[in-house]
């Protein structure tokens, strides 16, 4: 399984669980559904509707995880000083602070 799972990665199923796939924009309403137990939302769409991960997620990905956002530049342009101010910009409490007042402090600093 890569960075790209879906229900046929699934090998075994002992509780006979209903897998259901819904595009991400979709999953925080499903969570309206007596019949959805529970969803697997990325923090950008579990913020529009209130969640707080601290409060509100089973799991909560860490900076760690392969998912967090990156970065990244041409090879040529990497070293570039309006990159390096860029990144400088980014990796600043200010954005942390912001992001996290955005994603109801499901921000994760990925440095």
């Amino acid at each position: 399984m890569g960075l790209l799972p879906t229900s046929l990665d699934i090998v075994e199923n002992p509780k006979n669980l209903k897998i259901v796939e819904l595009e991400a924009p979709q999953l925080p309403r499903s969570l309206d559904d007596a019949q959805i137990a529970l969803a697997v939302i990325n923090t950008t769409y579990a913020s529009q509707i209130g969640l707080t991960p601290a409060k509100d997620g089973i799991f909560v990905e860490g900076k760690e995880s392969p998912y967090v956002n990156l970065i990244v530049a041409r090879e040529d342009n990497k070293d570039a000083e309006n990159v390096k101010k860029f990144v400088q910009a980014y990796q600043s409490d200010e954005v942390y602070e912001a992001a996290n007042k955005i994603f109801n402090g499901g921000a994760v600093k990925g440095w």
